[in-house]
């Protein structure tokens, strides 16, 4: 039970990284040049 939690979690890591770096990288550049009052992690 431990193991396959453990591996849920390190695949939902991977696949929300690779979500916010697919979808991300205009904004987070564009708050890199003007920052914005938002938080960038959600």
């Amino acid at each position: 039970m431990y193991v396959s939690s453990y591996l849920g979690l390190v695949s939902w890591m991977y696949l929300h990284l690779r979500v916010n770096v697919h979808s991300g990288t205009r904004t987070q550049y564009r708050s890199l040049q003007m920052p914005s009052p938002y938080p960038l992690s959600y």
